[in-house]
């Protein structure tokens, strides 16, 4: 997924983040784990995914990961509602839980 930025928070505190890079953020949905990285790449399995949430608000569409092994969130700006929507509908069919935000996005 192209991101124009990436931010690490807290679960539960979206808009709050410890660490944030438009450097080099990324979001790779690979058939098996996801990589993400804002200052360093993580892996993580699908079944880590404890929720995904879609946050939007002038200059951002975020698609937000929180993981059932760590307090802290993987936020990824991907600035396009499609490609947002693109990201959570294939983290869905991977058996990710959703947010009702999420679901409302691919629900439409």
């Amino acid at each position: 997924m192209p991101l124009v930025a990436a931010f690490s928070g807290w679960k539960g505190i979206p808009w709050l983040c410890w660490s944030s890079s438009d450097l080099k953020p990324t979001l790779v949905l690979h058939a098996d784990h996801i990589e993400c990285r804002v200052l360093r790449t993580r892996r993580k399995p699908y079944d880590a995914v404890s929720r995904v949430d879609y946050r939007q608000t002038a200059g951002t569409t975020n698609i937000v990961l929180e993981f059932s092994d760590s307090v802290s969130s993987f936020v990824g700006n991907t600035a396009n509602r499609d490609l947002a929507r693109d990201a959570i509908q294939r983290l869905a069919r991977m058996g990710c839980p959703l947010s009702p935000r999420s679901r409302a996005l691919i629900d439409g």
